[in-house]
């Protein structure tokens, strides 16, 4: 779900079995310190917890919101072929092991999906029980040059043709690397499943309503990319955690 950053700053601390983790405003002030300095754009996903507790307070009650997974994107201003430059915080701390990722993309404007292009734009940390976050990946990936325009022109220019035996022996190669490649550079590995790959051909493809769909005509694998992407970004908030990681899949799922 959206929520505004006074919302998400309300977050309250929380314990998971002994281990104790801070408010909301502990881990995500400093992301939104160091990034004020380059933009007051911030969208802000999150996932609550199945359950909150009550607090009353005269004839009130109030929810004790605890935000668990968090999601934070600092939108730059400019636009590089349609595509908005993002520098994300995304963290959970109910995942299997308390998590928090830095990264630097690209929102396409016109469906809002994530592209992260490099393992240099993405820093993956394990958040310790009552301890601060570590900043200092966030900060390298700021001072890091964008790679965003190069690789969308890249993407531009190789083509995809629309011939039934490349679309048969693509779709064979996107679904076994979901089935054998995985990100590992991270706390825990990262797969795509091969639904997102039948997902993707089915919207380049079957589905002739689809904003991918390609009839009879090539196209290119920047298309390709983002059926993929719209899977991965538009979820419905199924897994806010791990989108970087996927998006990087992709790149190497499709051969780019």
């Amino acid at each position: 779900m959206d929520v505004t950053i006074d919302e998400l700053l309300k977050g309250k601390a929380t314990r998971i079995k002994t281990k104790e983790f801070y408010e909301t405003a502990r881990y995500v002030e400093p992301f939104l310190n160091r990034m004020s300095k380059y933009t007051n754009d911030f969208r802000i996903k999150v996932q609550l917890p199945q359950q909150v507790t009550i607090t009353k307070k005269e004839d009130i009650n109030f929810e004790d919101v605890t935000y668990n997974r968090v999601w934070v994107q600092a939108v730059l201003p400019g636009v590089i072929d349609n595509h908005e430059e993002v520098i994300g915080m995304v963290y959970g701390i109910d995942t299997r092991k308390p998590v928090v990722k830095f990264y630097k993309g690209g929102l396409n404007r016109a469906c809002t999906n994530l592209c992260v292009f490099s393992p240099q734009y993405l820093d993956v940390n394990e958040i310790q029980p009552a301890t601060p976050m570590v900043y200092s990946g966030l900060d390298t990936i700021i001072e890091r040059e964008s790679n965003l325009r190069a690789s969308l022109e890249k993407m531009h220019n190789t083509p995809f043709i629309n011939s039934e035996q490349n679309i048969n022996e693509a779709l064979g190669q996107w679904v076994r690397k979901c089935i054998q490649y995985r990100y590992t550079r991270g706390i825990a590995p990262v797969a795509l499943s091969e639904a997102t790959a039948i997902g993707a051909y089915k919207l380049l493809f079957e589905k002739e309503d689809s904003p991918y769909f390609v009839g009879v005509e090539d196209t290119d694998m920047f298309n390709v990319y983002n059926a993929f992407t719209e899977l991965i970004t538009n979820d419905k908030d199924k897994d806010i955690i791990n989108k970087p990681e996927k998006t990087l899949l992709v790149k190497s799922i499709i051969g780019v």
